[in-house]
């Protein structure tokens, strides 16, 4: 994993927190779309876009308590 990449462990276990950038790259990489991406995880391609447009998004807002402390860990 690279420094785009947070392990947590929440009150659910253990939690990753990946970064839209890490994300693209990784796939990038492997020469993967995000829909190949949705398959090998087995997640629905839908699952995955909404995921992307939250981090996307939460990474153009200005910051809030909660980003603070997460990029604090």
């Amino acid at each position: 994993m690279d420094s785009q990449t947070t392990f947590q462990v929440g009150r659910a276990g253990l939690v990753v927190l990946l970064s839209d950038v890490a994300v693209k790259e990784a796939c990038a990489e492997r020469g993967w779309s995000l829909s190949e991406l949705a398959r090998r995880a087995r997640i629905s391609r839908p699952t995955l876009a909404t995921a992307w447009k939250l981090a996307k998004a939460l990474e153009q807002g200005a910051p809030t308590q909660l980003t603070r402390l997460l990029e604090a860990v």
